[in-house]
């Protein structure tokens, strides 16, 4: 699970680490400082930056069962 918080700076390193890594699957679980229309971007480009593997969690929600 890779943690991405609002800045460019750690988003750029949460990238760089599931690149590294090269999981299945990323969850993003802490976004806090983002508004919504800033979520929708932030989470487009993780998920094109970070090949496909990127899936956004948000608050409450859990992941389904078929993805863990």
């Amino acid at each position: 699970m890779s943690m991405c918080c609002g800045s460019r700076g750690s988003a750029r390193r949460s990238i760089d680490f599931v690149r590294a890594v090269k999981p299945e699957r990323a969850y993003g679980i802490h976004d806090a400082q983002i508004n919504e229309r800033g979520l929708h971007s932030v989470n487009g480009w993780l998920d094109e930056e970070a090949g496909g593997c990127y899936r956004w969690v948000p608050p409450g929600a859990l992941v389904p069962s078929s993805e863990r």
